[in-house]
């Protein structure tokens, strides 16, 4: 028999508060103040299973948090290297 799962349980709830990521404060403000400029423009990522979906103000300040390019503009990200190394060669 399959044992029921409770889906309002939430096991990672306290997930950031125990282990909160390695930011300065410097990185969080910068983080927010872009994170109020995407309230401005519409989503057009394609990343239809990220938990943050629709809602670019939360996606921009988390993935900015891990330092990282939201995943909407990751291809944009791309063409710019392949464009850095076609015209600079092959270092970085």
């Amino acid at each position: 028999m399959q044992k029921v799962k409770n889906i309002l349980a939430q096991p990672n709830k306290y997930k950031w508060r125990e282990n909160p990521p390695k930011v300065t404060p410097r990185e969080m403000r910068v983080a927010m103040a872009t994170a109020r400029k995407a309230d401005q423009f519409e989503c057009d990522c394609w990343n239809t299973k990220c938990p943050n979906f629709g809602d670019c103000r939360k996606c921009v300040v988390f993935e900015m948090c891990l330092n990282q390019l939201p995943t909407c503009l990751r291809d944009l990200q791309e063409e710019l290297q392949q464009h850095y190394l076609a015209y600079h060669g092959k270092e970085k």
